[in-house]
């Protein structure tokens, strides 16, 4: 009775293991689960000219929201947002200049980002643990 309890219980194990193999795999082939619908979302990105926060400006244009992007290379930064704003047929990409080391400069780009949407933003990205940020719907603020 022992023994065929136990090959009960590997055999319950199995099937467990392949069920969630065989939705990892699923996952893999056709690109998982939908992702939330981001295109009525204002995203503001920190250090939007190069790097990491270029791309992600990138992937985050294609799922049409609208994207603010702050970086002190003002130049590399209208140039990132013009690209994406023609990429996406759109004009929902916004460059502004914004030295993120000065207090009243990021006081000054949060009042023109206001002027953009009524709408609140509802995340930062590439600043996301900064000290002052108060948590909202979607992530932090």
């Amino acid at each position: 009775m022992g023994i065929r309890r136990a090959i009960q219980q590997q055999l319950i194990v199995f099937f467990i293991l392949f069920k969630y193999w065989f939705l990892a795999i699923k996952n893999l082939i056709t690109g998982g689960p939908p992702l939330k619908n981001l295109s009525s979302e204002i995203i503001l990105i920190t250090g939007a000219a190069s790097g990491l926060g270029k791309g992600i400006a990138q992937r985050l244009a294609q799922l049409g929201c609208t994207l603010v992007l702050w970086d002190v290379d003002e130049a590399n930064n209208a140039r990132v947002a013009e690209e994406l704003n023609n990429a996406t047929k759109s004009k929902r990409i916004h460059a502004m200049k914004c030295d993120l080391t000065n207090r009243e400069n990021i006081y000054e780009c949060a009042k023109k980002v206001d002027k953009i949407s009524k709408k609140k933003m509802c995340l930062n990205l590439n600043d996301l643990g900064s000290r002052n940020s108060r948590q909202c719907e979607y992530g932090y603020q």
